[in-house]
This record gives C-alpha cells, sequence and structure tokens, in this order.
C-alpha cells in the first residue's frame, strides 16, 4: 500500500458499495469473469467437498462474489463473510441470507488463531496492506487451505485502472465542473434579472475549451473510458445547459458537487488498486514467509483471460501442515 496507508481510500471504497460499483476496479461480469469462476470452482471443489462441514471465511468479501462461487459449489454451507465496509456487508446479507457478516478490518480481524477450514480472497485482502495476507493465514486451521486472487503489478487489470485514473487526472485539469458552475451561475443571474449578457458571454466564454477539452478526451480514450463517467458528465451537463430554466440552480448545484465527489472517489479506487497489487518480489516474499509459517504451496500462478493475454491476477493456494 502506499504511505498514506491502507484506509487511505477506505471512504471511496464504502462510497462505491454504498451504489457505484459500476465503476469498479474490477467489474463482475467482464472479460476476466470465466477465468474467475473457473478458478473458483475447481478450487471449492477441492476444498468443500473433501470436508463434511467446512467452515469458511470470505475475507475483504465486498458483495460476495466469491461467496456466491462457494454456494454453488456447497449450497448448505454456512459462510463467514467479512469486510472493512458496512454497505458492502449490507448488500451481501441480502444476496446471500445465510452468510454471517462481520465488519473488520482484514489486517487486524476479531477471529481465533485457525478459526477456518478454508480462508478467501479475491481482489480485497490486499487493500489492507501487506499484513493483510498473514492475518489471512493466521485464520486458517491446522490441514485448512488459503486461497487468494490478487492484484498483479503491471497485469491487465493493473494496466485498465492506471489508464482510467490518468483519465480523471486529464479531466480535472480542464477544471470543467469550476467552469460549469460559473456559467450556470452566469445563466440564472441573466435570467432573473440580476445579471448582463456580458457576464453571461464571459462565463460562456470560460467555459468552452473545457468543453472542447471534453470532448477531445472522449473522442481518444472512448466513452467507457473511466467507467463512463466522462461520457455521462459531458451528456448530463449539455442536457442541463439546453434547458436551463428547466432546473433550479440549487439542483444543479448539487449535481456538479455530487460529480466531483464521484470522480474522487473513482480516481481514489483506482490508486488504491495500483497501491496494492503485488509485483513478483512481494509475491515471491509472501510464498516464502508463509512457508516459514508452515503452509505449503500448492499454486502460484498468474491468470490470463485468454491464450496470449496480458496477465490480470496473482492466483495463490497455500495449505497449512
Amino acid at each position: 500500500m502506499s504511505a498514506q496507508g491502507p484506509a487511505a481510500h477506505a471512504g471511496a471504497w464504502d462510497t462505491y458499495w454504498r451504489g457505484t460499483r459500476e465503476h469498479a476496479a474490477h467489474r463482475e461480469g467482464g472479460p476476466q469473469e470465466p477465468v474467475l469462476e473457473a478458478f473458483w470452482a475447481t478450487f471449492f471443489a477441492a476444498q468443500l467437498g473433501a470436508r463434511a462441514t467446512p467452515s469458511l471465511l470470505d475475507l475483504a468479501c465486498g458483495h460476495g462474489a466469491v461467496t456466491g462461487h462457494a454456494l454453488k459449489v456447497s449450497p448448505s454451507l454456512l459462510p463467514h463473510c467479512s469486510d472493512y465496509s458496512f454497505n458492502a456487508l449490507r448488500g451481501l446479507q441480502q444476496r446471500y441470507p445465510s452468510a454471517r457478516c462481520i465488519a473488520a478490518d482484514a489486517s487486524n480481524t476479531p477471529f481465533a488463531d485457525g478459526a477456518f477450514d478454508v480462508v478467501v480472497s479475491q481482489f480485497g485482502v490486499e487493500y489492507a496492506g501487506p499484513q493483510a495476507v498473514f492475518e489471512a493465514a493466521r485464520l486458517v486451521a491446522p490441514g485448512g487451505s488459503l486461497g487468494l486472487l490478487l492484484h498483479l503489478a503491471g497485469g491487465a487489470i493493473y494496466r485498465e485502472c492506471e489508464y482510467n485514473r490518468d483519465t480523471v487526472r486529464a479531466l480535472r485539469e480542464l477544471d470543467i465542473l469550476s467552469l460549469a458552475r460559473g456559467a450556470f451561475d452566469a445563466g440564472f443571474a441573466l435570467n432573473a434579472g440580476t445579471g448582463s449578457p456580458d457576464a453571461f458571454k464571459a462565463a460562456e466564454r470560460a467555459f468552452t475549451p473545457a468543453v472542447r477539452g471534453l470532448e477531445q478526451l472522449l473522442q481518444s480514450r472512448g466513452a467507457q473510458s473511466a467507467g463512463g463517467l466522462l461520457q455521462q458528465l459531458y451528456q448530463d451537463i449539455a442536457q442541463m445547459y439546453r434547458r436551463m430554466s428547466a432546473y433550479a440552480l440549487d439542483d444543479i448545484h448539487n449535481w456538479l458537487d455530487g460529480m466531483d465527489l464521484e470522480l474522487t472517489a473513482y480516481s481514489g479506487r483506482m490508486q488504491s488498486m495500483l497501491d496494492a497489487a503485488l509485483s513478483q518480489q512481494a509475491i515471491d516474499a509472501t510464498t516464502r514467509r508463509l512457508a516459514a509459517d508452515g503452509f505449503a504451496l500448492r499454486d502460484l500462478s498468474q491468470l490470463r483471460v485468454s491464450a496470449g493475454a496480458q496477465p490480470a491476477a496473482w492466483a495463490l493456494v497455500m495449505q497449512r501442515d
């Protein structure tokens, strides 16, 4: 993680789980989903099928994608699910009523040593910092297994997040939200008889280059870049500007403030993923320490979406002696 610490972007992720899941670092249903599903199907068939009443912890669980894969293999399973975000757990509980949800920092959980036969995480535990993997390992019972999908530094998902972060940075340099506010304020003042045509024209002249810059960003980076936020911003501003008299100025201010917060949260999520991703050196150091703690390496590989594609994630499976 960055020097800011594991919780530096926690608010950005809590905003995400509150209802902006379409702008994720990893989107469920994306091109990598069949590969991830195949990994978990194989893993759970081996780990859950061999135990009569297995205990499972999905750590840094998010909305429960991995829990869902586990329940497909073992429908009677009563999984434990833990995440830093109450909003994530609230959504998971609705999807999987049998889950036992516990809010906790993945680097410092309330569970006893060796509490679970199987501990898993998908693109989650690494966000809590390097110590979180070893915290997950602490929770594995003798003979139990640790299964992790971790962000890969320089991998396909990493590159996508880096690109999207840089797209938002380029948008921020345009200062379009501030300039839009100025143009809307001048337009409302003119309509109310408290402003002048010259002031409105001056605000428009200042605003127009930012709009052109946004159009160029959309042309060069695509409508779906940054999770579609640029396209949404462009369309919403255009609609409100064309029909300014149909809106209240306070509503426009609230929308601009909300978009500013969403861009900040989105950029924070992208940066937190980049900070959390593990290099070859980091994953090697992790497996060596786990081996010293009594774990045997069962799998360490790089998952690819398709043959010849850039690797997307680390797959790590270890078993406790």
